[in-house]
């Protein structure tokens, strides 16, 4: 009867103990149970499966060295796959905590008050997400913790989550909202504010406020609790240090990142970034530079020598030794075989000493092989490849005129001395590549045996002023491959824009190239002289031609020095030697308004005044006169847009968006209401393109055809003649009216190596960060 009744004893207190620990229960009994179960049972295990991820998605990413550190690592959303397993368990077991221990009343509604651990498994819950790469839900699971859990301090840590995920998805005015509201926050737990900091600086990296991120990187150093992340934040602090030129303070920064011992990678690029960082008066530029030349002795930086030699250019540089600079900068470009951010590095280092001399010609050589090299996420991609695409016109209209002129000498000779003056060239042709198989074979020998670092110098051509010979000899061939094939890359089966095409469609391009070489040497030499006498202008109009492609190439060069380059005295010169030798040239008006500005701005008031008075004594009417009287003249121009400029815009959206009845309508009201007005041709062009959209190819032919015949000092004249040829030139058309599409795209030429232009239209809600929306 004893052991009967104290086994009931204990089958009633533990069913009363059960039922004091159901979720409905909040008191002291349920309370302790349901929070020691939410801590131990489930988030403990979950945290331990988060941290195990988050190191191995961070270990995941590889670092990029040539440009700023981002705060964190989180790879992307492909690598992050490989931590599904370890995320998903951590779902499992924190949502079976909050499904079995959150506090609820009778009704199912959650009493967080009562609760301690809960908001703690649905931040793990929100971090699993997260790390997952699924944003939106884990912004949801954050939002909920901010606004369930107000008298815990889950709270704040869930704001510093929605931040944290709001950066990744580059919505960047809500990051913001959330960094000022924990920033005004007195009870931020030590964790929390620990880690704000460290948020906060990647928040002004984002926005390029490198003043802000220093501020809060010196505060994340000291408090971060993990070694790593401490090392990592002190390397980011010094790169901005160096960006912004303080090279002492980012010198002291490096050395203390070598002393913590990080791994290998990082230790040497901070000894890399030190050496580019130190004073060439101090005592510390002598043991840097011989710890620098062991590193290169070292077996164990092979792979890293491009990077050695790099800092080494860094330290000749800031020793003023120029050429040294350039040497070891070309070393570092030989030494490059798989890290091709840092050959284009240092090639463009190489770019920028020849910018600068100023030596244009070699300086485009160097850009041109840093963009071929360079990552397009790199930082600054955008503005290397517009300085490349400036000094490539400025060269091609430099070659232009070069070209243009000499060939209009050779117009001028007797056929006897042309033909003489091409016999010459081969003679020279022959002699040049005979002396370049020797030279390819000296440099072949010194590349073995590294003795001649000079080798990467781009070729320069021999200074001849005759037209085929030098670079123009060199352009003719590297503009046929690029109008042919685009701008490739060295690199095998350049051929192929596809590397997976059919063989049988390659062997056919081959095959195609094969039949245009001649084997013969004396007929492959007949058919090369014939080629080149063929250039040569032969009837005054295509020496007018020319002329014509001279002048656009002085406007454009001395336009290009001016506005991309800054080169102001270059950009002068250029306008009067246009003016020099072509006094009644159509830029004229504009080249004397250019040369008054830039006087102007190159303080020469004597040379300034000359070109205004010019344009305000002799053309006082011209816009140009007008601007100078009133500097608003051109913004007043534009506001006082004519009745039938607006209707012709009107008209011409109207083409735009398909309703050619309506436009075919307009052009007859424009005749009725604007009878002679100077838009009559481009009214008659609009109709004629409605009029291929809509009826059979006669009709629009005969439209185009009247075009030609009636507006022949008009551009438009020109824009229906090209038509006519693509029209003239199919074999056969199917269709009764002229292709939709196909018709316009062939009409074109495309060119890959050309720059091309993209709009990208969005709605403008919200902020918009438009670099990331570019990449």
């Amino acid at each position: 009867m004893h052991s009967s009744g104290l086994k009931v004893i204990i089958v009633f207190a533990f069913a009363l103990f059960m039922s004091s620990c159901k979720n409905t229960k909040s008191g002291f009994i349920s309370r302790n149970y349901h929070d020691l179960t939410a801590r131990y049972n489930g988030l403990y295990n979950a945290n331990l499966k988060i941290e195990d991820g988050a190191q191995k998605l961070s270990d995941a990413q590889v670092d990029i060295y040539d440009r700023t550190l981002p705060v964190y690592k989180y790879a992307d959303a492909q690598k992050a796959k490989s931590i599904y397993p370890q995320m998903d368990e951590a779902l499992k077991k924190t949502s079976t905590v909050i499904q079995r221990h959150t506090l609820v009343d009778k009704n199912g509604n959650e009493k967080p008050d009562k609760e301690h651990w809960i908001d703690d498994n649905w931040i793990a819950y929100g971090k699993a997400l997260f790390y997952k790469h699924e944003y939106f839900e884990a912004i949801e699971t954050f939002k909920y913790v901010e606004t369930t859990y107000k008298k815990e301090q889950g709270r704040h840590e869930g704001s510093l989550w929605l931040a944290k995920t709001y950066l990744q998805l580059t919505q960047l005015k809500e990051a913001e909202d959330k960094l000022d509201y924990l920033r005004n926050q007195k009870d931020l737990s030590k964790k929390v504010r620990a880690e704000y900091d460290a948020v906060a600086a990647d928040f002004y990296l984002q926005t390029r406020n490198t003043d802000r991120a220093i501020e809060h990187l010196k505060l994340a150093i000291p408090v971060a609790k993990n070694r790593n992340n401490q090392i990592r934040y002190m390397f980011i602090l010094a790169q901005l240090y160096q960006q912004k030129g303080d090279f002492k303070t980012a010198f002291e920064l490096y050395t203390k990142v070598i002393k913590k011992n990080p791994v290998y990678e990082m230790a040497f690029n901070a000894r890399i970034n030190r050496a580019r960082c130190f004073d060439a008066q101090s005592q510390n530029s002598n043991s840097v530079k011989k710890e620098l030349q062991k590193m290169a002795k070292d077996p164990k930086n092979k792979e890293y020598l491009d990077q050695v030699y790099y800092a080494l250019a860094g330290i000749s540089q800031k020793e003023s030794k120029e050429e040294e600079e350039i040497i070891y900068l070309q070393k570092s470009v030989l030494a490059s075989t798989s890290n091709k951010n840092q050959k284009a590095i240092s090639y463009l280092e190489l770019g920028k000493i020849y910018l600068s001399k100023p030596d244009y010609k070699t300086a485009q050589l160097y850009y041109d092989s840093c963009i071929t090299n360079l990552g397009n996420d790199h930082p600054d991609y955008t503005d290397i490849l517009t300085k490349r695409n400036s000094l490539t016109k400025l060269m091609k209209a430099l070659n232009t005129i070069h070209d243009q002129d000499s060939l209009m000498v050779l117009a001028r000779m007797t056929p006897a001395e042309r033909e003489k003056a091409v016999d010459d060239l081969l003679k020279k042709e022959d002699e040049e590549r005979q002396r370049k198989m020797e030279e390819e074979k000296e440099q072949q020998v010194n590349q073995l045996f590294n003795t001649d670092t000079k080798q990467q110098q781009p070729t320069r051509g021999n200074g001849s002023s005759w037209y085929f010979y030098n670079t123009s000899a060199i352009s003719f061939g590297t503009n046929d491959f690029q109008r042919k094939w685009g701008n490739r890359k060295l690199e095998d089966d350049w051929r192929r824009s596809n590397k997976q095409m059919n063989i049988q469609e390659d062997e056919t391009v081959v095959e195609e190239t094969k039949k245009e070489e001649i084997k013969d040497p004396t007929e492959a030499r007949e058919a090369h002289k014939k080629e080149l006498l063929d250039k040569i202008p032969s009837d005054q109009a295509a020496i007018d031609k020319s002329m014509g492609k001279v002048i656009d190439a002085y406007y454009n060069a001395a336009m290009i020095y001016n506005e991309q380059l800054n080169d102001k005295p270059a950009s002068a010169k250029m306008f009067e030697d246009l003016l020099s030798k072509y006094p009644d040239n159509k830029y004229k008006l504009p080249a004397y308004y250019q040369l008054y500005r830039l006087y102007l701005s190159m303080k020469d008031p004597q040379k300034s005044d000359y070109y205004k008075n010019l344009l305000l004594d002799k053309y006082p009417d011209s816009d140009y006169a007008m601007i100078i009287k009133n500097p608003n003249f051109m913004a007043e121009k534009a506001s006082k847009k004519s009745d039938i400029e607006l209707f012709y815009e009107d008209t011409y959206r109207k083409y735009l968006n398909g309703e050619y009845a309506s436009v075919i309508s307009c052009k007859a009201q424009a005749e009725q209401m604007y009878p002679g007005n100077i838009y009559v041709p481009k009214f008659d062009m609009l109709k004629t393109l409605s009029i291929g959209r809509t009826q059979p190819v006669g009709v629009f032919t005969a439209s185009l055809q009247d075009i030609v015949r009636n507006y022949s000092e008009d551009p438009v004249k020109d824009q229906a003649q090209d038509i006519l040829d693509y029209i003239n030139g199919i074999s056969s058309i199917d269709d009764n009216k002229i292709p939709e599409k196909d018709t316009v795209a062939r009409m074109y030429n495309y060119m890959e190596s050309a720059p091309h232009l993209l709009v990208i239209s969005f709605r403008n809600v919200g902020p918009v960060n438009s670099d990331q929306l570019k990449n």
